[in-house]
């Protein structure tokens, strides 16, 4: 009995080594089958990988939230100042506004892999280029798109299982409600950007794409400009079932008491609704909660409300 504790001692030492050793071989397996890897961004740009990032820092909210929810909480040392989900996010060092990153202090921090939105931030991915800096352009339109985005992240960070259980997660939820809606009457939405002037969502935006996979149709969808400026006029005659807005700017109150807004069908018929903003204009994981809200709002008779 008192001869197989140190058996153990004896033993565990030699298992000790040969799972280390069996670590360190996959591991440099690995990065062996990385060296030199080419993916391909959402801009079309060539990235060519000898390793996987260790220091990354994202310049968009909506890559935050990705980066993230695929585990790469060690691995984030810089955000903007707006990504504030999730906690964690705001532990981290800011790298200045999203149109506006601060240069240098991201070249101070000297990171592996910047992640950058495009629109906007295409004159930033210049400049980081010419600084040297490696840059991964990640965006979308629509949900499709986000998934895509979610994969792309952990093929390049070495998070390929995390990244597949997000976005299994998310088809699943996505074919749920899209299996149920065959057949079913689409009813009309105006979802308001802005009230001042008064602006909405076109065809080629994320949110357009939210409001057909809910099983509406987007009144606005008629101009391809992703936000722009929306009539008096134009909200009168189109008349939509349903009117969302964002819950950072309005209460469905204030709409139902504006004037003029009282002979809508949406305001006479009290289907006015409130749908926080980052879960429809983020393009990231929890579009998928935003796309469920507004899934049983426009169609409580399936989904409830």
């Amino acid at each position: 009995m008192k001869k197989k504790p140190i058996a153990l001692l004896l033993i565990l030492p030699l298992v000790l080594t040969l799972a280390l050793g069996l670590a360190t071989g996959c591991s440099t397996q690995n990065e062996q089958a990385l060296k030199g890897k080419t993916f391909t961004d959402t801009m079309g740009r060539q990235i060519t990988l000898d390793a996987y990032p260790q220091k990354i820092i994202s310049l968009a909210p909506a890559i935050t939230e990705i980066l993230f929810a695929i585990g790469l909480d060690q691995e984030i040392i810089g955000v903007t100042d707006y990504c504030d989900y999730p906690e964690q996010a705001l532990t981290k060092e800011k790298m200045g506004g999203f149109k506006n990153p601060n240069l240098e202090t991201i070249v101070a921090a000297e990171p592996d892999m910047v992640f950058i939105a495009a629109g906007v931030q295409e004159d930033v991915i210049k400049k980081l280029e010419e600084l040297k800096v490696t840059v991964v352009v990640l965006d979308a339109d629509t949900i499709d798109q986000v998934i895509s985005n979610i994969e792309l992240a952990g093929s390049l960070t070495g998070k390929e299982a995390e990244a597949k259980k997000v976005t299994a997660d998310m088809r699943t939820r996505m074919t749920n409600i899209t299996s149920k809606l065959k057949d079913i009457a689409k009813p009309t939405v105006f979802v308001e950007i802005w009230d001042d002037p008064l602006m909405s969502a076109g065809s080629t935006s994320f949110v357009n794409n939210l409001i057909e996979v809910a099983g509406g149709v987007n009144i606005a969808a008629g101009n391809t400009e992703k936000f722009y400026n929306y009539s008096m006029e134009s909200l009168l005659q189109a008349d939509p079932d349903y009117y969302i807005i964002n819950t950072h700017a309005h209460t469905p109150a204030d709409i139902q008491n504006r004037t003029g807004y009282e002979v809508l069908s949406a305001v006479k018929d009290n289907k006015v609704y409130a749908v926080d903003d980052n879960l429809i204009s983020r393009s990231g994981p929890r579009v998928i909660d935003g796309l469920e809200q507004i899934a049983k709002i426009i169609h409580p008779e399936i989904f409830g409300n």
